[in-house]
């Protein structure tokens, strides 16, 4: 090898490692406090996401298209001129048709397995299980009410 040659290989190995530490601290994939393992990695693959987080997805899902949907009726109502009253009315009334015994069922559910499923730690002062250091609160069920609160809220 000439020294041109050793030249070339040294400023591809230094550009190299310049741009491996360019992209580790400009990926999208940031870097992490935790480590997935391979047999962690397998499992996502061959049996998908875990049931808490399908479950979880379903609910958030089920609200959004209902307050989108009270969303779009409130706009149509104002672009239409309507009282301030008529559109709550109208709001409380199609808030009224939702299926919440479907939701709230599915809620029931998430509640009961979701600290299983997620293997989530306990505080052995407390017994209450933990998310990021702090006590996991329940979700509340759903309601007309909570649904319209966060229409309002928008």
């Amino acid at each position: 090898m000439g020294p041109i040659s050793v030249e070339v290989a040294l400023v591809g190995q230094v550009f190299r490692s310049y741009l491996s530490r360019v992209v580790s601290q400009n990926s999208i994939d940031p870097p992490r406090n935790f480590h997935i393992g391979t047999d962690e990695r397998v499992r996502a693959l061959a049996i998908g996401a875990p049931a808490w987080s399908v479950r979880k997805r379903r609910i958030e899902d089920t609200e959004a298209k209902w307050v989108e949907t009270l969303l779009a009726l409130r706009a149509a109502l104002i672009a239409l001129a309507r009282s301030e009253s008529e559109i709550e009315r109208a709001l409380d009334a199609k808030a009224a048709t939702f299926d919440y015994a479907k939701l709230n069922a599915l809620v029931a559910i998430h509640n009961r397995w979701y600290p299983v499923e997620a293997n989530l730690r306990m505080d052995p002062r407390s017994s209450a299980y933990l998310v990021a250091g702090r006590p996991w609160q329940k979700e509340a069920e759903y309601t007309p009410e909570r649904i319209l609160e966060l229409v309002r809220s928008r």
